[in-house]
């Protein structure tokens, strides 16, 4: 039976290797067959057809990347390009799905999502490879960019609604008014927007944008960005405030 038993774990050693070294080839395939990211792509329009208003990294407001950071990437000040918190979640959430339990979930960091938003034009299906490619250009883009460069490619490509792009082109639809001219709960309305422009839409759906906003609230309240009492004015500011009228 020892002997048994030691060639079994030969064998399982074996196999462990074997595995490991087919991992790291097929990674290594992948991301040498990952697509070019540059800095023209990154700043242009996802849809040419679509209008935009570009917004350069010193004139977002900080109370505007404060909401979006609070609720999108809490450690994208700091981190290399990539959420581990959000990878560990996404990889946890997805294990439990294949067997039932829950649904899994995204874990994307901004960096990320920029990435999708330039290279994959977030519409490709999230398959291992595109996964693993999403990843390493975070890493890199991060490397080549620093962080209010990367914001400011990111809310320029981001699709508000109304065939819309960007942060600064929304709030002039919507309000009439720059984002640095927006008030605190206006702004956290903007920063909600873009995770489901159709849903979170200001003209037809403002009970669903109400909690979205307050959902960003809440969490810039967490990441003691605003105070207390700036969170229960927000709140309370009804979700009309200084809305203009749908043409």
């Amino acid at each position: 039976m020892s002997k048994f038993f030691k060639n079994l774990f030969k064998c399982l050693l074996l196999l462990f290797i074997v595995a490991i070294v087919g991992a790291g080839i097929y990674v290594w395939t992948v991301i040498d067959d990952a697509p070019t990211v540059t800095t023209a792509q990154l700043k242009a329009k996802p849809n040419p057809e679509g209008q935009r208003t570009y917004i350069k990294a010193k004139a977002i407001p900080q109370r505007y990347r404060d909401a979006v950071v609070s609720t999108e990437d809490a450690t994208f000040e700091t981190n290399n390009g990539i959420n581990t918190d959000g990878l560990r979640a996404l990889i946890e959430s997805n294990i439990k799905a294949l067997f039932g339990n829950g649904v899994g979930r995204g874990g994307s960091s901004i960096t990320q999502q920029l990435v999708k938003l330039t290279a994959f034009q977030n519409n490709a299906e999230p398959t291992p490879k595109r996964k693993i490619q999403e990843l390493y250009l975070a890493l890199k883009i991060n490397r080549a960019y620093s962080k209010d460069q990367i914001f400011e490619f990111y809310v320029n490509k981001i699709f508000e609604g109304y065939n819309r792009y960007g942060a600064e082109t929304i709030a002039k639809f919507y309000y009439h008014k720059s984002l640095n001219q927006l008030s605190l709960d206006q702004q956290a309305t903007i920063a909600g927007l873009g995770q489901s422009p159709t849903t979170f839409n200001l003209y037809t759906n403002q009970d669903t944008v109400k909690k979205r906003r307050n959902i960003v609230l809440a969490a810039m309240a967490n990441n003691n960005k605003i105070s207390k009492k700036q969170y229960n004015q927000a709140v309370n500011t009804p979700i009309t405030h200084g809305l203009a009228k749908n043409q």
